[in-house]
């Protein structure tokens, strides 16, 4: 994990890391070499609201009482509450697979392996006040240096990237990041249905499709560097963006030709009969529930490219079938 520094006044930190004894140690002593502790740190900017980015804000508030913490207002919500919000999360994963036509008693399943993780989430990670709730085009001005946010939602709804305009540099978080994908949220909005929506679904934040979005819109872009929140300095900006909607792009061709393939044996497609057809089926909950989320997301974007219909069933389950 990397966190980045701002040595300007205020005296600004870009992300924490995780709440442990271990990451404190980390971010105190790479503090002491530039000659400064915690307690000098005067204002926190989360890119995202994950346990990795922000488990540490209420740690240094604790020698720092006048720190702010600046965050996108549509993650702010997951800052103030976390304990609650990952557990909310966690209970709609069930409702979600449900609704894709994952059976029951393998939902049961995974959710009891979500569950158990839940210790980890809880023991990195912890609410904090939110000082200011950012949205796209703000500044993040010091003396000297400014960045501008750009909003860029995906891999949460509200992640931000920070850019340095007068050197091209660009912060990206968990948006582009060195040897490893990032993944993206997806999230119910409301319990009531949309209005107009043949397929009577609830609102739900769409984060692969909306990735996409952000991803397209940085490419082409003359920035120098991008410093992300893994994998080092990447030096070769426009590269390491395209790498990241090609990797997404492979996948979403490789699952339309599965539904293709599957709609042509006259298969009445869900998530889960796409799932068991591209992936093993002796598969971990860990990499099962990452990958129905893939094929969820998935769904939306071929969805949105105007090359899939979803339709419900009598039963209430979610079936998808090529145009």
């Amino acid at each position: 994990m990397q966190v980045y520094l701002i040595e300007d006044e205020p005296l600004t930190l870009v992300d924490t890391g995780v709440r442990s004894a271990a990451s404190r140690i980390a971010l105190e002593s790479a503090l002491d070499e530039l000659g400064y502790g915690l307690s000098d740190l005067r204002r926190i900017v989360l890119t995202h609201a994950h346990r990795d980015h922000m488990g540490l804000v209420e740690t240094i508030r604790s020698v720092s009482p006048d720190l702010e913490c600046w965050v996108h207002e549509a993650d702010a919500a997951v800052v103030e509450d976390y304990g609650q919000a990952i557990r909310d999360r966690i209970e709609q994963l069930s409702s979600l697979f449900l609704e894709h036509g994952v059976p029951t008693a393998v939902v049961d399943g995974l959710h009891a392996d979500r569950l158990a993780g839940l210790a980890v989430d809880e023991a990195e990670g912890e609410a904090t006040r939110v000082t200011r709730r950012l949205r796209d085009g703000d500044a993040v001005a010091g003396k000297r240096i400014g960045l501008r946010v750009h909003h860029a939602p995906g891999h949460t709804p509200g992640h931000v990237l920070l850019e340095d305009e007068a050197s091209g540099v660009l912060l990206t978080g968990d948006l582009v990041m060195g040897q490893a994908m990032p993944h993206a949220e997806t999230c119910y909005l409301d319990e009531m249905a949309m209005p107009g929506d043949p397929a009577r679904r609830r609102p739900r934040f769409r984060g692969l499709v909306e990735m996409r979005r952000s991803l397209r819109r940085l490419r082409g872009r003359p920035f120098g560097v991008l410093l992300p929140g893994y994998g080092g300095v990447l030096r070769r900006a426009d590269r390491a963006i395209r790498d990241t909607l090609l990797y997404y792009d492979v996948r979403i061709q490789r699952i339309e030709r599965g539904l293709r393939h599957l709609a042509a044996m006259g298969q009445d497609v869900t998530v889960y009969e796409l799932w068991k057809s591209l992936f093993p089926p002796d598969e971990a909950p860990g990499p099962m529930r990452s990958h129905l989320l893939l094929l969820i997301g998935a769904l939306d974007c071929l969805e949105e490219d105007g090359a899939v219909v979803t339709e419900r069933r009598e039963d209430g389950v979610l079936t998808h079938h090529h145009r």
